[in-house]
């Protein structure tokens, strides 16, 4: 009788062993599963950001050619109306920008 129960105590020992062998295995199977899904989710959340950026840097450039475009008029304009400002001489004594005779045109 005690073999037969020390032979049913080792068969129980050795089911649980293997049980707990093979649930061990699925468990390792679900953590690298879930550890390729979180490597793939952070690949594209890179992905994405690098996109975001290259988007904003090409935005940024757009707006910094506007307003260089912007600024060179206002120079241009500018210029123009200093110039129609400057009064011109053509009579005497024109060399100091006075006219002596009052030819200075504005």
């Amino acid at each position: 009788m005690k073999l037969i129960k020390g032979l049913l105590a080792i068969a129980i020992v050795s089911l649980i062993a293997v049980s707990c062998n093979e649930t061990k295995k699925g468990l390792e199977n679900d953590a690298n599963d879930a550890i390729e899904a979180t490597t793939d989710a952070a690949s594209d959340a890179i992905d994405a950001t690098q996109e975001a950026a290259g988007d904003a840097a090409d935005a940024v450039e757009e707006a910094v050619d506007s307003l260089k475009s912007k600024t060179e008029k206002v120079i241009d304009s500018a210029k123009t109306m200093a110039d129609n400002s400057v009064m011109k001489c053509e009579g005497k004594c024109s060399k100091d920008g006075k006219s002596c005779d009052g030819s200075c045109k504005a």
